[in-house]
């Protein structure tokens, strides 16, 4: 029998080395119940990889129309406003968020205005960190600041002040939603 060459004695290595990492990987990453077929006899068998990504049934209730009374909050002049809304600079990150859940007054520079084109949402963000708070404006408000020709864009850079109900959301962080181009000022 002739010697191993060089070149081979690595390949046969490396597939043993793959063999190994195979059988310890199934080893210590056993398959989960709802990745298993059971069959007919006690077998078991692996479930198909599913190609397409599961969808859900989605359905469409519209929201009731406001009241009057909370129609004229909404569309109140931040002049207008409740001297009991606190006043907070935007940078002041655990102010904002000890605020939660209730009406505030936030002043600060507009580092970057995002858009999604998909949803034509706007996010005005103050800081470059997902830590920093962050202005929504839905689509539905968007027509309200067009007809106001005041185009979300325009707010880059810029001295603003929101009023609005904070919300620290799980996933998005800080937030204030801006439904009316009323809750937004430039300051200079």
């Amino acid at each position: 029998m002739r010697p191993l060459s060089g070149t081979s004695f690595v390949i046969l290595l490396l597939f043993f080395a793959g063999f190994f990492s195979h059988v310890l990987y199934q080893r210590w990453n056993p398959p989960t119940p709802e990745t298993q077929l059971s069959m007919p006899g006690n077998q078991s068998w692996p479930a198909p990889a599913s190609r397409e990504p599961q969808s859900y049934r989605v359905s469409f209730a519209p929201l009731p129309l406001p009241s009057a009374a909370e129609e004229t909050n909404v569309e109140t002049p931040l002049e207008e406003t409740n001297v009991e809304t606190p006043l907070v600079v935007a940078r002041e990150v655990e102010k904002i968020r000890a605020l939660t859940g209730k009406q505030a007054r936030i002043r600060g520079r507009v580092f970057r205005v995002g858009h999604s084109a998909k949803s034509n949402t706007y996010f005005l963000n103050f800081g470059p960190s997902r830590e920093a708070l962050t202005a929504v404006i839905f689509s539905s408000a968007v027509e309200l600041f067009e007809k106001n020709k005041q185009a979300p864009k325009n707010f880059e850079n810029k001295d603003v002040e929101i009023i609005g109900a904070i919300k620290d959301h799980p996933q998005y962080g800080l937030e204030i939603v801006v439904e009316n181009p009323k809750q937004i000022k430039i300051i200079n």
